[in-house]
């Protein structure tokens, strides 16, 4: 049976940034998150909602924490990650309203060794949605990276 985890659990992020609100369900290689669009939402505009171009950090943040799921599942510490870029994301204009709720569905499409990966990313709004492939980078865990 899998555990049930809450984004702070398996996300480096903290608020303001923690974005993604739940974890609906997840397996080896997919991960159903949602968020809550409120008048108080980080990136929120006045009278409008959200823009849909954080679209491409709420996906972000859902690719992350299938990453920590399995990392925690493995009883191994979540180090962050950073998004490296993003193909065809079109549909980013106009805004996510106030009282809807987004759900982000990530698939592990490629996972290298070297720590790069690839997850198709699709969120839904209730009106519209936006789907893309998103690459990402995470040093593996244990490694250390120097920065010069």
């Amino acid at each position: 049976m899998n555990r049930s985890w809450q984004p702070d659990e398996v996300l480096p992020h903290r608020l303001p940034m923690l974005l993604l609100h739940r974890i609906v369900s997840w397996d080896d290689k997919s991960l159903v998150g949602e968020v809550d669009i409120h008048e108080d939402c980080l990136f929120s505009e006045a009278g409008l909602g959200v823009p849909r171009w954080v679209a491409l950090e709420y996906m972000a943040q859902a690719v992350g924490a299938l990453d920590g799921v399995r990392l925690r599942q493995a009883g191994k510490p979540v180090p962050p990650g950073y998004l490296l870029g993003t193909r065809r994301l079109d549909g980013t204009d106009g805004h996510f309203r106030p009282g809807a709720t987004l759900r982000i569905s990530v698939q592990d499409v490629l996972q290298g060794e070297n720590g790069l990966g690839v997850f198709a990313c699709r969120l839904d709004d209730g009106e519209r949605s936006l789907s893309c492939q998103l690459t990402l980078f995470r040093p593996p865990v244990g490694a250390t990276a120097a920065l010069t």
